[in-house]
């Protein structure tokens, strides 16, 4: 439950980091639109059997900006 819970937190971080990219209300309204008729709970692009080594990403230049997400709460 624990990974399903973290895959579920990485698709919402990572969408609402696009969404926060979009510039104008009209390419946020049609993404909105296919988030509606998709599901939250993909996992495809994730490697359940594998190697993990996370500190190549301490350097990640592509880290999520909250402040920007949360920005879309108040749009």
């Amino acid at each position: 439950m624990l990974i399903q819970n973290a895959i579920i937190l990485w698709n919402y971080l990572y969408l609402s980091q696009l969404l926060a990219s979009k510039a104008s209300l009209e390419e946020r309204k049609l993404m909105i639109n296919f988030m509606q008729r998709g599901s939250i709970l993909i996992w495809q692009h994730i490697n359940m059997q594998g190697e993990y080594d996370f500190t190549k990403y301490a350097h990640n230049q592509n880290s999520f900006d909250v402040r920007k997400i949360m920005a879309l709460k108040a749009a």
